[in-house]
């Protein structure tokens, strides 16, 4: 083991040689069947000499870099000043030394070297144990401060530091093992730098105490968790205390480039069970209540008491097993019903657990229909936690309503639905670049269905008729290229707006791929080029468009392939343009005669609006203004107060219906 100081730095590194990551909390020596690098009980207390030339104020901080380990409670480890010797050099002499290297002669001149420990061993196997550790300090670069003093590395918090590693402790830390050996907490001791004039490492962390009890335990617990009725392992349970209280390991690693290995260890005071449901923790606190719990189960809680410290090789052994006796099964009875009409309302659930338990499924517990009467009845766990994640019919919205402690009598839910207001269509590829509509709508507070082509079908002209006036349509169609909007589907859009409808259409490629057809020809618009500047203004003066500055870079990322616009402003107003001086068309707005339908169409990708200082909810918050008549009817929102989404659509509830952005407030 090598103390080294970084020349281009501020901090020194206590390295051992090996690279590190950051994953747990501490980092213990093995062999490669995981056998610790350990002294035998026989060998403890651990004595250490000092040579004879160290000055005598400095083995106060010596020994009290040694006391640090003695006083963790949970650990029988022990230290012992031998006194002087005259060996000066880390070899293989029964000597357990600690030399400071004045004249430098075990370092080479300009070396960034601090100090090194060497830890020498026998046997293999499961007989694999330390026998003898020395310390050698370049006392000649870099002279020991007893009192911390600036400029200096204090003598105790690295002799601390080192004697972990001789008791067989690896770096914690991100400097001293390979992925998985330690979590990155710098107050540790084992941490893998150290501060020139730091004295924080004198005093010995949480990790660090765990590490050496795992080593020279005290206490120790096992037991297993089974089901009460069958007897069998209870896969994915798990133990809670009322206090962190133990310690226990992951998996082997070899160090990478070396033929050593190193056992990555954590602290505990909650924790989930491997497969085989047994558990094996090393005891940090002589006292505490524990509690076993898996999904669908009752808890069971135990009180753990402990004996006081037995001494050098002494550990108490405890064993708990616990057996969990299943929930008691509970209906939850759901009616869904049109708010104004009070017609049953169809459609998808989800049932999701969410209760903070060990062993809680990631998929949907339920995933069905509720048919047209608009009621169903599950039998879910009492006293559990769920969400429902609700996807009705159009043309209402998405709801997710969160039940907390399932009644053991059984839950009633009666839920009413008004009409969205927005009918959002995705005619894109997929689902990518949905988030970025419906994160702007629950910003506004606009409720909205959303419609997939690709997996509902074409929309339906009917459908439009379902939503209240004035009828709004957000459709948009990603990173389509080829037919974007299809003749059928210009056909049905001219429809539609005669009929007084409201749409706001967004995309790259529609007018360049769909250069011909009923809707586009209404609105007056032709392609005339791609462009590639990511700056799109709005026209001064107009009502959309007025001191927008955007750009289209920081949203999705994906408008490479913009539409200019040629515009016949006889039947549209341009509201956008590209770059900084006008280089082409980018944005138009449209009305009928006598104002019957009102069209927002744009060049470019709704999704692409970089929304860091909320210039796409803006966007969205004046079209839907402007489509609906009634401008102070939806008002620009302040980034810093957006208000809470009040529906959601999940369709499928993927990557998880738990997500912020798609979690909503629900009242019955």
């Amino acid at each position: 083991m090598k103390l080294f100081c970084l020349k281009d730095r501020t901090k020194f590194l206590l390295a051992i040689g090996v690279a590190g990551c950051c994953l747990l909390s501490f980092c213990l020596f093995t062999n490669e069947v995981a056998v610790f690098r350990k002294y035998l009980d026989s060998d403890i207390p651990f004595v250490y000499l000092l040579h004879q030339s160290v000055p005598p104020n400095w083995i106060p901080s010596i020994d009290a870099g040694a006391q640090a380990w003695e006083d963790v409670v949970s650990s029988y480890w022990e230290f012992e000043n031998g006194g002087l010797t005259a060996a000066d050099s880390a070899a293989r002499d029964s000597i357990n030394l600690v030399f400071f290297d004045f004249q430098g002669v075990n370092f080479a001149p300009g070396t960034n070297v601090i100090a090194f420990s060497r830890t020498f061993t026998e046997g293999s196997g499961i007989n694999f144990h330390a026998v003898e550790s020395d310390l050698i300090w370049n006392a000649r670069d870099f002279p020991p401060s007893p009192t911390g003093a600036s400029g200096q590395q204090d003598l105790q918090s690295v002799i601390a530091h080192e004697f972990g590693h001789h008791l067989g402790m690896a770096h914690q830390g991100p400097v001293g093992g390979p992925p998985g050996c330690g979590e990155l907490i710098i107050a540790a001791t084992m941490y893998g730098q150290s501060a020139a004039g730091d004295t924080t490492k004198r005093s010995l962390h949480i990790h660090d105490k765990a590490g050496v009890s795992v080593l020279y335990p005290v206490w120790k617990l096992n037991g297993s968790i089974t089901d009460a009725g069958t007897g069998q392992p209870l896969l994915n349970a798990g133990l809670q205390a009322d206090t962190v209280f133990g310690a226990i390991l992951g998996q082997v690693e070899q160090i990478p480039g070396q033929n050593r290995w190193e056992i990555p260890g954590f602290v505990v005071k909650r924790f989930t069970l491997d497969s085989t449901a047994d558990f094996d923790v090393t005891v940090l606190v002589p006292q505490f209540t524990l509690t076993a719990s898996r999904f669908g189960y009752q808890d069971q809680s135990v009180q753990v008491q402990f004996g006081p410290p037995g001494g050098i090789g002494q550990t108490e052994i405890q064993t708990v097993n616990f057996a969990l006796s299943p929930s008691p099964q509970a209906p939850l009875n759901l009616t869904l019903r049109d708010s104004l009409s009070s017609a049953a309302v169809s459609g998808r659930l989800q049932i999701f657990a969410t209760t903070d338990k060990p062993g809680v499924p990631s998929q949907a517990l339920v995933d069905t229909l509720v048919d047209s009467t608009g009621q169903l009845s599950v039998n879910l766990p009492a006293g559990e936690d769920y969400l429902l994640a609700l996807d009705p019919v159009v043309p209402y919205p998405a709801r997710t309503i969160a039940v907390k402690n399932h009644s053991p009598g059984g839950t009633n839910l009666a839920v009413n639905f008004a009409p969205a207001r927005v009918l959002l269509v995705n005619d894109d590829l997929d689902e990518s670049f949905e988030s970025f509509f419906t994160e702007s709508l629950q910003t506004l507070n606009v409720s909205y269905h959303l419609w997939r082509i690709f997996e509902d079908g074409p929309v339906d002209t009917s459908v439009f008729e379902l939503f209240p006036e004035p009828r709004l349509v957000i459709w948009y169609t990603g990173n389509a290229s080829q037919n974007v909007l299809s003749d059928a589907e210009q056909i049905q859009l001219a429809a539609y707006l005669d009929g007084g409808g409201r749409l706001f259409l967004s995309g790259q490629n529609i007018v360049e791929a769909s250069p011909t057809g009923a809707l586009l020809s209404r609105l007056g618009i032709a392609f005339e080029k791609n462009v590639l500047p990511p700056r799109i203004k709005g026209v001064p003066g107009d009502v959309i468009g007025n001191g927008l500055v955007l750009s289209s870079v920081g949203g999705a990322n994906n408008q490479n392939s913009k539409d200019a616009l040629v515009v016949d402003s006889s039947r549209a107003t341009v509201i956008f343009t590209y770059g900084n001086t006008p280089i082409g068309n980018a944005g138009i707005r449209a009305a009928g005669p006598a104002d019957t339908w009102r069209v927002v169409a744009l060049g470019f990708g709704f999704e692409g609006i970089n929304n860091q200082n909320g210039e796409r909810d803006l966007v969205l918050s004046r079209v839907l203004a402007w489509l609906s008549g009634v401008v102070t009817g939806i008002e620009a929102p302040s980034v810093s107060h957006a208000q809470q989404p009040d529906a959601i659509r999940l369709k499928p509830m993927y990557p998880n219906p738990f997500n912020p952005t798609t979690l909503v407030e629900f009242e019955l």
